[in-house]
């Protein structure tokens, strides 16, 4: 019973089943982490609604009037989306994020077809060579993005698509980690379904179609979510890649807000929160898909 929590309230006991094998020192710190990961966003979000004045005029006031703002105002959010803030020169920052969703919906279509395929092969059939491919595959993960950024330049530059959507696309368009994601799940499939649909006469394609991908969805919003959010994230490649003002992505929208004289701390938090909403809302909605299909795939 060490491990069980008990509430006991008017003569009886009730067991909260959530926590049966939690222990309370366990709890303790998995909230003391919580709010260390927590805090900071809501001081953001808080940051958002205040002036220059009342973030710098901290030694003047208390500890509960440095924190809240004086008046929930929207000022900063209008400047932002409005491009009305100094920093953006009349561009509002809803198109760095028309930019990004864009370049990110656009880059994950491809990778999702490609790893699901490319995963099915490496779990469901054998050829010469099956092991050292999937190896090799996996030492991708080991090689960061800037090692092959030149040589991806180039190759960007000859086919004439440098500040273009496609070009900041491309490199998102191939995923290593889906591969890997997607075969670790199609591994957990057994083989009988297979073997009955080609008995029936089911293609190779449509037995993928028909019940591979239903039975792989927790898996696929798994990887959708996590791809989503590395290209919404990405900043060094369209660093390279973009020129022109109109087709920078959030994340170098947000660069324009800091400089090494001065930084707009309210409208930078305003902008970020604006920024961490599609994120947010696309964990939201799939959330029990994502938990399902990392369980389900061994990423624990």
């Amino acid at each position: 019973m060490s491990k069980t929590s008990i509430i006991k309230h008017k003569g009886y006991m009730r067991v909260l089943p959530k926590f049966r094998n939690i222990s309370f020192s366990s709890l303790v710190i998995t909230t003391i982490l919580a709010l260390f990961i927590v805090i900071p966003f809501i001081m953001m979000f808080l940051t958002s609604f205040k002036s220059m004045p009342e973030i710098f005029d901290t030694p003047n006031r208390t500890l509960l009037t440095r924190v809240l703002p004086d008046s929930f105002s929207l000022e900063n959010y209008r400047l932002v989306i409005t491009g009305e803030a100094k920093q953006l020169n009349g561009i509002s920052f809803l198109v760095f994020i028309k930019n990004t969703f864009i370049t990110s919906v656009g880059a994950i279509v491809p990778a999702i077809l490609m790893s699901c395929l490319a995963a099915y092969g490496f779990s469901k059939f054998s050829f010469p060579g099956k092991t050292i491919f999937y190896y090799m595959l996996l030492m991708l993960l080991m090689i960061p993005m800037e090692m092959i950024s030149i040589p991806l330049f180039q190759i960007v530059a000859k086919w004439g698509l440098v500040d273009t959507y496609v070009g900041i696309m491309l490199p998102g368009a191939i995923s290593a980690f889906g591969i890997f994601l997607m075969k670790e799940n199609y591994d957990t499939i057994p083989k009988d379904y297979i073997e009955a649909a080609r008995i029936d006469g089911q293609s190779e394609f449509g037995i993928f179609f028909k019940i591979i991908v239903p039975m792989s969805t927790g898996a696929m919003m798994t990887f959708l979510v996590i791809k989503f959010t590395q290209n919404w994230n990405s900043y060094f490649w369209p660093l390279l890649i973009v020129g022109s003002e109109e087709k920078k992505t959030v994340t170098l929208g947000l660069s324009k807000f800091t400089s090494d004289l001065f930084q707009q701390w309210n409208e930078l938090t305003a902008a970020v929160i604006l920024s961490l909403l599609p994120t947010l809302l696309l964990f939201v909605i799939f959330r029990d898909k994502i938990v399902s299909g990392l369980m389900r795939s061994g990423l624990k």
